[in-house]
């Protein structure tokens, strides 16, 4: 009956607006047939579609012409959450539509065959939606169509229809993030009107057509984390509009063809993690208007064209991991540039000097090659610089520490004859002592006589001859009786790059103390054991009770754990927070490397979780508490550091708890920096099956959302007492939404009662199922999150708490966070 009234003020509304604007149009469509189509579909709410003033015209979302039919549906931001695409369409229930966009409404079901019969749509844009099977071949009847995305949805899978190119009107196409194999349709070739084209992150074979050529207002071409094989055409120098090639993450083989030198108008040259190889072509050098080239993870070898060097527009220039050999070439016409990476290749020669003229120059990393001879003093004018890498090198003489740029010993292992000088208390085993005066700093000498200059060298030869001797001594105390100990600040590196440093809040942390406290590291003191080695407790003689995670004998020499190793270090010695783990000191020697934490008495949360007798102790206002040192902390990495810090790695089992049940995060070995302005990114997969974010599936380059949607998971897991795996692979599921937000908490513990104990738990659960979102793009930031801890909303107050469920928690109005 409901239903009849409706549909009937809908058709006496619409058929008014028809007689009175129909001069308007002069092809009528069907309101009757929209207002059903409207009905049938169960998109709009109940109060709308029974309101006696509304008209399909007034509902959100939608936009009428002068004869009241409707040419424009425009629904975002979940609010179409499980609906059924196949729904809407009725048949040609919507003869006038030009505009559909459903973009992230979260839409399921498949693109019906109906979608062709829109004739007149030249906007369709299904994106960031929950859309499967395979795209309908009736897509090639859109002959007016200009933008057609249909991106975002994992589901969709099969091939790329052909028929896609008898859309001639066409001007933008994106198909990427889909599940989409088969080749690329030589077809599209005939889209002369495209200007972007993306197929990125599919499953895509074969090779890249010759009749790509073809498009020439082509701006952008993108088709990278693909399975594309083959070599580049030579028709790709054809595109002189290009101004993005996109194409890494696939396996392109052969070389870089000359003719890209003819596309004056690029700007980004991404080829990196590709099969490619020969020389780099001298061409590249007449791209004009280049900002970033990406050549890395190739096979590319002989030398680098001294053409390169003189754009004046590049901002970017990345070859590393590649074969690439001799001198490293001037570089004084790089003019604009950010960022170098030559790291890993074959480079051999000095460091040229012309590089400290490139004031621009923020980053440079020459690691993992055969340079020699000394850092240029020059470099230290380069106030712009805050990445140095010049690790793995033959490198000699020493390197100055200055406030504007804070290398670290890291930045420069592997190169056995170079070292920090004494201005930050640093030695370097293998060079000799230098005068200094009480504050630490180096005098500099300016001989002026011969007579001066025999004094100094006659000085410098007896200085010389007791260094020698006392290091000689040095190391034969310390093998026979292992008695080293070194106050705070204090580093040593050896010969074989070796780093030993430990401190704490009293300055005095010995080597021998570690020994002593563990009885070389005895079983009996051994409190984990894990993939990467073992934890232990030690008292050392102040009293100060701490954590050593040490790697094993047998495990130092795996690259992947050694590096995680030290990464943990670089990381903790730049976070000070009080939900961060403090790092007391470190040792990474070729046959002993431990970290030495602050002790944490209870462990991590996952363990509390999963004791009864723990967990009951963990009501829910502690729960609460350890969120939101976690919030904290995250919160601190993202959005307080210079650069932002993403962890990788947020789980129950990295959140330790200390004696008052206070959180804090641990395990750094997968954190990185978080660059905006390098396109250098990680191609090693990180993260803890069951907390990584569903992006990953498709792309491994992680952003600070892969760990808001791992804080998800573990702060539902805080509540529930157990990793939410049955929720969270069915939260689509309209069984899943319905459950109640009392079903899910943990049983272990009574039900929150206090209004504050039922406010927060709701808070958080509302928080955890924000986070949870699919699409990293609707995910909030960690500084959203805290802002509301810290305004402390109250979502749901006019629900009672026991009818609260998933579907309500799920509900973007739930909890409004700034994203």
């Amino acid at each position: 009956m409901e239903f009849s009234i409706s549909f009937y003020i809908f058709s006496v509304a619409a058929v008014i607006a028809v007689a009175v604007g129909s001069w308007a149009s002069p092809v009528l469509g069907s309101p009757e047939k929209e207002a059903k189509a409207l009905l049938e579909s169960g998109w709009w709410s109940v109060e709308y579609l029974n309101s006696t003033t509304t008209t399909p015209c007034k509902l959100p979302g939608v936009t009428c012409n002068h004869a009241a039919t409707i040419t424009h549906i425009s629904l975002h931001n979940d609010s179409l959450l499980g609906m059924n695409l196949g729904r809407f369409l009725n048949g040609s229930s919507f003869p006038n539509l030009v505009h559909l966009d459903l973009a992230g409404a979260w839409l399921n079901g498949s693109i019906p065959p109906e979608m062709g019969t829109l004739s007149k749509l030249n906007h369709l844009n299904l994106s960031y939606n929950e859309l499967t099977g395979e795209l309908p071949l009736s897509l090639g009847n859109l002959s007016q169509l200009l933008t057609l995305d249909i991106s975002y949805n994992y589901p969709i899978n099969g091939s790329i229809p052909p028929e896609l190119g008898n859309l001639n009107s066409l001007v933008s196409l994106n198909l990427s993030a889909n599940n989409l194999s088969g080749p690329i349709p030589s077809s599209l070739g005939h889209l002369f009107n495209l200007t972007h084209l993306d197929i990125s992150y599919n499953e895509i074979h074969g090779s890249i057509p010759i009749e790509i050529g073809k498009l020439k207002n082509l701006h952008s071409f993108i088709m990278s984390g693909n399975w594309l094989h083959g070599p580049l055409p030579l028709s790709l120098g054809q595109l002189t509009k290009l101004n993005t090639l996109s194409l890494y993450s696939n396996q392109i083989n052969g070389s870089i063809p000359p003719e890209i030198g003819n596309l004056k108008n690029l700007e980004i040259l991404e080829l990196r993690s590709n099969n490619l190889t020969g020389p780099i072509v001298p061409s590249l050098g007449g791209l004009d208007s280049i900002k970033q080239i990406d050549l890395s993870h190739n096979h590319f070898n002989g030398t680098i064209p001294t053409d390169i060097c003189s754009l004046s527009t590049l901002i970017s220039l990345d070859l590393s991991y590649n074969s690439i050999v001799g001198q490293i070439p001037s570089l004084g016409g790089l003019d604009s540039i950010n960022q170098i990476d030559l790291s890993h290749n074959h480079f051999n020669g000095t460091i040229p000097t012309d590089i400290c003229s490139l004031s621009t120059l923020i980053s440079l990393d020459l690691s993992y090659n055969s340079i020699v001879g000394q850092i240029p003093s020059q470099f230290y004018n380069l106030t712009s610089l805050t990445s140095l890498n010049l690790a793995c090198n033959n490198l000699s003489g020493t390197i100055r520490y200055l406030n504007q740029q804070r290398f670290s010993l890291f930045d420069i292992e592997g190169n056995k004859d170079l070292c920090f000088d004494y201005v930050i208390g640093y030695h370097c085993l293998d060079a000799p002592p230098a005068a200094t005066n009480n504050q630490g700093v180096i005098h500099k000498v300016v001989p002026h006589s011969q007579k001066i200059r025999v004094i100094v060298v006659l000085v410098s030869v007896i200085l010389v001859l007791s260094s020698i001797v006392l290091i000689a001594i040095f190391y034969i105390c310390r093998c026979k009786n292992r008695k080293h100990t070194q106050p705070l600040g204090e580093t040593n590196t050896t010969k074989n790059g070796d780093i030993f440093s430990i401190w704490n809040y009293d300055g005095n942390i010995a080597y021998k103390d570690i020994l002593q406290a563990t009885e070389d590291f005895d079983i009996r003191y051994c409190i984990g054991t894990g993939g990467y080695g073992s934890v232990y407790k030690a008292q050392l003689p102040n009293g100060k009770v701490v954590a050593l995670k040490k790697l094993h004998t047998s495990e130092i020499e795996h690259p992947v754990l050694n590096k995680s190793f030290i990464n943990e270090v670089k990381a903790l010695t730049t976070l000070r927070h009080r939900n961060i783990v403090r790092l007391y000191g470190f040792c990474l020697h070729k046959k002993c490397m431990f970290l030495i934490y602050e002790y944490m008495e209870r462990g991590s949360l996952f363990c509390v979780l999963n004791n009864d007798v723990e967990a009951m102790e963990l009501d829910w206002r502690k729960r609460v508490n350890i969120i939101q040192g976690i919030v904290n902390a995250l919160c601190y990495m993202h959005h307080g550091c210079t650069l932002p810090i993403i962890h990788r790695d947020v789980t129950t089992s990295n959140i330790l708890l200390n004696s008052e049940l206070e959180a804090v995060v641990a395990d750094f070995g997968t954190a990185r920096l978080l660059d905006p302005n390098s396109s250098t990114q990680s191609n090693i997969l990180a993260g803890t099956y069951g907390y990584i974010a569903p992006e990953l599936a498709y792309t491994i380059v992680g952003t600070e959302k892969c760990d808001v949607y791992s804080f998800g998971v573990v702060a539902l897991e805080t509540l529930m007492g157990k990793h939410p795996k049955e929720v969270l692979s069915s939260l689509s599921s309209p069984s899943t939404q319905n459950l109640l937000l009392t079903e899910i908490l943990d049983q272990r513990l009574t039900p929150p009662r206090s209004r504050l104990a039922v406010h927060s738990v709701v808070l958080v659960a509302s928080i955890a199922f924000a986070c949870l979102n699919a699409n990293p793009r609707y995910r909030p930031t960690m500084e959203g999150v805290s802002k509301k801890f810290i305004d402390r909303c109250t979502p749901f107050a006019d629900h009672c708490f026991h009818e609260i469920s998933i579907g309500h928690l799920m509900n973007p109005q739930a909890l409004c966070i700034d994203g």
